[in-house]
């Protein structure tokens, strides 16, 4: 059976430029700046095989899961996303507050974890909802077949939103490393605390869709959308 994963995927993410000193901390992490499309050396607490499920995306906050979706509908896709940015009040801004380090799936996840401001849990909700249209299949399809998500509000978001993800239980974060697998997690987490202290709160005034193209591995940028671009 043919994966439906490995076609066109789109997502949604809040993603720094390629200037900012928090963007270039976490591709250097990762291994790959997502903007440039190439490939960084990893600092030396870090193996390639500790960043084989993080590496691939780049720096990113998940606004939209990455869904995939047929390619002739990118226009549509595109423009429905910035109809959507374009509904927030003039001045808005997507604020990140709160940040701390958490590690999740017994050790191998090592996340930035953020909370939002209501004007980004307001376009979270819109643009999962807006674009869920799109969808051909979702990353979440085989974990809900085998038993995963099971609870009656979650079969509710895959059959409307098909995420059981998000909304009021959505959890922003930046993953930095993922699958981890090194034999100094205590050291990890120390590094990675001490490295993104300085970026605890942030600001942004745009999200940027991205693209996985069939056949290809890693992820790509399609557009920034700033807020009030109409």
């Amino acid at each position: 059976m043919t994966d439906p994963l490995a076609g066109t995927r789109f997502a949604v993410y809040l993603c720094p430029q390629g200037d900012d000193a928090y963007y270039r901390l976490g591709s250097e992490l990762l291994g790959f700046d997502v903007r440039a499309g190439r490939e960084l050396p990893l600092p030396d607490f870090l193996r390639r095989r500790d960043q084989t499920d993080a590496g691939p995306y780049g720096l990113h906050l998940t606004v939209v899961e990455g869904f995939s979706t047929d390619p002739a509908w990118w226009p549509d896709i595109e423009a429905e996303a910035r109809a959507c940015v374009a509904c927030l009040t003039p001045g808005s801004a997507l604020t990140l507050t709160g940040g701390r380090m958490e590690v999740w799936d017994d050790g191998e996840t090592y996340v930035h974890r953020f909370d939002a401001n209501a004007p980004l849990l307001v376009l979270h909700t819109l643009l999962l909802a807006r674009l869920s249209r799109f969808v051909t299949a979702s990353p979440f399809d085989e974990q809900v077949a085998q038993g995963k998500y099971a609870r009656p509000f979650e079969g509710a978001r895959m059959r409307l939103l098909h995420t059981p993800r998000g909304l009021d239980s959505w959890q922003p974060h930046f993953t930095l490393v993922q699958p981890y697998g090194g034999d100094d997690p205590a050291g990890l987490r120390e590094r990675l605390e001490e490295t993104t202290a300085p970026h605890h709160a942030q600001t942004y005034r745009a999200v940027t869709l991205f693209e996985k193209r069939e056949g290809e591995e890693r992820w790509r940028v399609w557009a920034d959308l700033p807020l009030g671009d109409t």
